[in-house]
This record gives C-alpha cells, structure tokens and sequence, in this order.
C-alpha cells in the first residue's frame, strides 16, 4: 500500500504557492514546519504566528516594504 506524501507549501503575498519540501511522515512535515517556524522567529525583522495547527503566517516588515507570507502542510 502507498504512503500519503506531506508536502510544506508557501505562498508569498501576490505571487504563486511555491513548494518547499515534501515528506511521507506526518511527523517529519511536522518537525520540518515547527524548525521553519523557530527560525523566521529568531531572523531580524521576521514575525511569525500560527493560525492553526500545521498552518502559519509570517510578516517581513522592512523600510516601507511588508510582506505576508503563509506556510502550511497538504497531504496527497
């Protein structure tokens, strides 16, 4: 029997939805999203926060430039 694939997707604000990684364990795609999530927290400028599980957004907020980027997990 095959295994489900995860795939991390991202989509920057106005642009198309880009895939980041793909996985077939669950806790892998997990742990991937969490490692991403702590990193865009510790990065300069960057601010993350979960809308729900498996599913974030982060806002860039430089000189006079924002953007919204979203990350979330999709299974196949």
């Amino acid at each position: 029997m095959a295994r489900a694939k995860y795939y991390i997707k991202r989509q920057i604000e106005g642009e198309e939805i880009d895939e980041v990684a793909n996985f077939t364990r669950k806790d892998k795609a997990e742990r991937f999203l969490n490692k991403l999530f702590r990193g865009l927290k510790k990065a300069d400028r960057h601010y993350p926060y979960w809308v729900r599980q498996g599913y974030f957004k982060s806002e860039f907020v430089g000189l006079c430039v924002n953007f919204k980027t979203e990350y979330w997990i999709e299974k196949y």
